[in-house]
């Protein structure tokens, strides 16, 4: 039979039977729509919890903790830990990170509220390379005690600033010296918090879009007093090593909003914290590193390299976003599986409805084998209007789960509150989701009608045509 009247009889016996249609669909459209739904969610949550908040191909090297007796015994790390990872064929990158050793507290102002903070313990150095490739962060994101030469003289001024370039530099009441202010860069998730539970419990405005946030913030408008020595919470002054006439106040800047930051505290150069680890803590903190932030070439890597700083006494920092990881595998293997029952079941249902079909057309089948169609002929009708029937049917499938991922992001940006990361969408539709589910739906319906078909082709031209 030729193919253009192949498919023009496929078509037609498809579209002239609604009824037929409509139960052998039914649950294709169901299963499809929860495959392509469900993948979608999984695909977009996870784009946002390990694409944004624990991405997989960096991570953090941390030194086994040890002690006895409540005495911490844990062997620190330092440069030869750096150069051994950075040998490691699998790593990137490598840099340290190092965490002030001493109490501190930050103080200033946010629309003409005050704000109070503790530093020491939330905050941390990184190597401004770490953010080199930042076009907005990396220029200002350095050392600047280091790069320039402090030779502008000055005397304090609590009503004006007497350096030049006030928005970027400040007046040292310790060697009345004027100091470009310490670059500071926080987490989304800093910003986050604030939204959620700071913003509203003060009356505080809410920070929208990141990019608009750091516009009209940025360029030396938003900038904070850090007290050296000093801490806010309550009684720590007494307990504190620091001699009152040690403590001293410098003040800093935010240059930036960047996932590279520490999650819970502010991120500066690591010098600022190795000379002021020095001055305070000695010279065993200026030389201790908190942890190493590794970048991994490969993200599937993890495992063999978790393995091998096991063997080198180093392990990872506990990752939430392996653990993640693994609830989201879980969650969309038993969502998908559940999806592939559905459509199994549909396929089974699909054979029971062409087997009906092939009885009532019985003597449409005689008739076509005796004007001349093969038992391929017929075998490939009743497969094409299976193929058909689940072409449809997962088309109608993926518009309904775009649409009920339409309906679910409109939901939640309407009725649900803001939280940590809220995403404008929850889905990622990628094209092979849509082209697979699409090429699912086809293939267990072909699989449904093919032993109908095979009965049809087996009918004797005589015996589709004899009175029951």
């Amino acid at each position: 039979m030729p193919a253009r009247s192949l498919v023009r009889m496929i078509v037609g016996n498809t579209v002239r039977s609604p009824k037929h249609f409509v139960l052998s669909a039914f649950g294709i459209v169901v299963g499809i729509a929860s495959f392509v739904f469900f993948l979608g969610l999984s695909l977009g949550v996870r784009d946002v919890i390990l694409g944004k908040i624990f991405p997989l191909d960096v991570v953090e090297v941390v030194a086994p903790q040890t002690s006895i007796g409540g005495v911490d015994l844990t062997d620190p790390l330092d440069d030869s830990d750096v150069a051994k990872i950075r040998a490691h064929p699998d790593v990137g990158e490598a840099l340290p990170r190092m965490r002030t050793a001493f109490p501190a507290a930050g103080m200033g102002t946010f629309e003409g509220e005050e704000i109070k903070f503790e530093v020491g313990g939330f905050c941390d150095g990184i190597d401004p390379s770490y953010l080199a490739s930042d076009p907005k962060i990396g220029p200002l994101f350095k050392d600047w005690e280091e790069d320039e030469l402090r030779s502008e003289e000055c005397t304090p001024n609590p009503k004006k600033n007497p350096c030049t370039n006030p928005d970027y530099y400040y007046c040292d009441s310790s060697d009345l010296l004027c100091h470009r202010r310490v670059p500071v860069i926080v987490s989304p998730t800093v910003l986050e918090l604030y939204n959620g539970q700071v913003a509203s419990s003060h009356g505080l405005p809410v920070i929208g879009d990141v990019e608009t946030f750091m516009a009209e913030r940025a360029g030396g408008r938003l900038r904070f007093t850090i007290l050296l020595g000093d801490t806010m919470v309550a009684g720590g002054s007494k307990k504190s090593k620091v001699k009152d006439s040690d403590k001293r106040q410098i003040e800093g800047m935010l240059v930036g909003v960047s996932t590279k930051a520490m999650n819970i505290g502010m991120t500066i150069p690591i010098e600022y914290v190795r000379r002021w680890n020095l001055e305070f803590s000695g010279e065993e903190a200026a030389n201790r590193y908190s942890s190493i932030v590794v970048t991994l070439k490969d993200k599937d890597r993890l495992a063999p390299f978790s393995t091998w700083l096991e063997a080198n006494n180093l392990r990872l920092e506990d990752s939430l976003g392996e653990r993640f990881a693994t609830a989201i595998f879980i969650v969309t293997a038993l969502l998908i599986f559940i999806s592939f029952v559905i459509v199994a079941i549909s396929s089974i249902n699909i054979a029971h409805n062409f087997f009906m079909q092939v009885s009532e057309r019985r003597r449409e089948i005689g008739v076509l084998r005796a004007v001349g169609a093969t038992k391929s002929d017929v075998r490939l009708i009743i497969l094409g209007e299976a193929a058909l029937i689940g072409m449809i049917g997962g088309l109608i499938g993926i518009g309904l789960a775009l649409g009920a991922s339409v309906l679910v992001d409109w939901a939640s940006a309407n009725y649900l509150p803001r939280f940590p990361f809220k995403p404008d969408t929850y889905f990622k539709f990628e094209w092979w989701v849509v082209g697979g589910a699409l090429a699912f739906s086809t293939v267990f319906c072909v699989l449904g009608g093919f032993l109908p078909a095979r009965k049809a082709a087996k009918l004797a031209p005589a015996q589709a045509l004899a009175q029951n």
